[in-house]
């Protein structure tokens, strides 16, 4: 800030510290100095809005999803967590808009725009703390293998952009900026081709077909009931897949599997990747023409409390498979019914192994002059 020249790590170490850093920011009002970004630029998304950017809009190629646990030091825990949100709200604003953050070490790589969005989510150990919230945790599901890394943490900020290098910025620079208050659990990076009808994962299938749009969208997302209004929950799960295994599989197989041709990602029961699933269909021998254990028959939303919006990820490495990241108002009543079909029957699940899982409570969207978690009113 101009004419002062704060560490603002070590002003949130103790909660005294932490309210001098909010009338140094205008905290005690509610406010922040972050000058006016400039998202209407091409190549830049919004950051201030109804709802945080990141979640309706159309998917980038690139995501990295960092998650943290927090450090407590004595005194008001609300207040830390506070003071925490506000920093991070100042440096996502800043990083959408293409600008470094303050002290950052490299702002050049904030540019060029490319999409950036951060999108913020608490763990229910969080909301607790708050006071404010109730999205529980995700349940074990048959066939989980989790590994701790990839478990529930605290604090989770998904990270997606166009460019990968602009990206990794930006988590540096928030990462740099959380040392001393939070540890860094994980940061899961993946990769996507968008399209119409989705992307291809590394099984080579569609993924993400018959994703809701337009207000069906916003209503699997933000309606109501939800923990928060304009808040919404992320869920997110790792699986590895056995890429060798399915290299054994003919066509044939793996059509039968999924439910859906992986050529062009037609359901079995029609000849379009638009033509609805008909789990009625049956095929010129009189059998049904999709599974009852096919990846789609189990995965279809039997009501429209289980719609929900998948924003998926491919990743890489010395293990390879899908990040599955699925937003929706309320995990009860969509994503974990959905989620204990799967896992108990889909035929996918000989080539998956699930080894990650968590759920966040995504804050509501923020205006200029405001900050993340202004909501939950601590």
């Amino acid at each position: 800030m101009p004419g002062i020249s704060v560490d603002r790590r070590a002003l949130l170490g103790t909660t005294a510290a932490a309210a001098l850093g909010g009338m140094l920011t205008g905290f005690g009002t509610g406010k922040l100095s972050v000058p006016a970004a400039s998202a209407a630029e091409p190549g830049y998304r919004p950051f201030y809005g109804k709802y945080q950017s990141g979640i309706l809009d159309r998917q980038q190629a690139h995501a990295v999803f960092a998650g943290w646990d927090l450090h407590w030091r004595e005194g008001s825990k609300k207040d830390q967590l506070r003071a925490m949100l506000q920093m991070i709200t100042e440096d996502a604003a800043r990083l959408a808009s293409g600008r470094g953050v303050l002290a950052d070490t490299e702002p050049e790589m904030a540019q060029p725009g490319c999409e950036l969005t951060l999108t913020v989510g608490l763990g229910q150990s969080l909301l607790d703390v708050a006071g404010h919230g109730q999205i529980g945790t995700l349940p074990h599901f048959a066939g989980d293998q989790l590994e701790q890394q990839y478990g529930q943490c605290d604090l989770l900020i998904q990270f997606c952009a166009q460019d990968p290098t602009v990206l990794q910025h930006a988590v540096r620079a928030v990462s740099k900026n959380l040392r001393g208050l939070a540890s860094r659990r994980f940061a899961q990076t993946g990769f996507a081709s968008p399209g119409v009808h989705g992307f291809r994962n590394l099984f080579g299938q569609l993924d993400g077909v018959n994703n809701p749009e337009g207000e069906v969208r916003a209503e699997a997302v933000f309606g109501q009931p939800g923990w928060i209004e304009n808040g919404t929950t992320l869920a997110l799960r790792r699986f590895e897949m056995d890429l060798d295994g399915w290299d054994e599989v003919d066509t044939a197989g793996r059509d039968h599997a999924l439910g859906r041709r992986q050529a062009d990602g037609s359901p079995l029961s029609g000849g379009s990747v638009d033509d609805p699933v008909d789990l009625a269909a049956v095929n010129g021998l009189g059998l049904p023409a999709i599974a009852a254990n096919a990846h789609v028959a189990l995965a279809r939303p039997g009501s429209a409390d289980e719609v929900m919006h998948r924003r998926g990820y491919n990743f890489a490495g010395q293990a390879s498979g899908l990040l599955f990241a699925s937003y929706q108002r309320d995990p009860a009543t969509s994503f974990i019914p959905v989620q204990h079909r799967l896992a108990a029957a889909d035929a996918l699940n000989t080539w998956l192994k699930p080894v990650g899982s968590g759920l966040y409570a995504i804050l509501p969207g923020v205006a200029e002059g405001g900050y993340l978690g202004e909501q939950l009113q601590m």
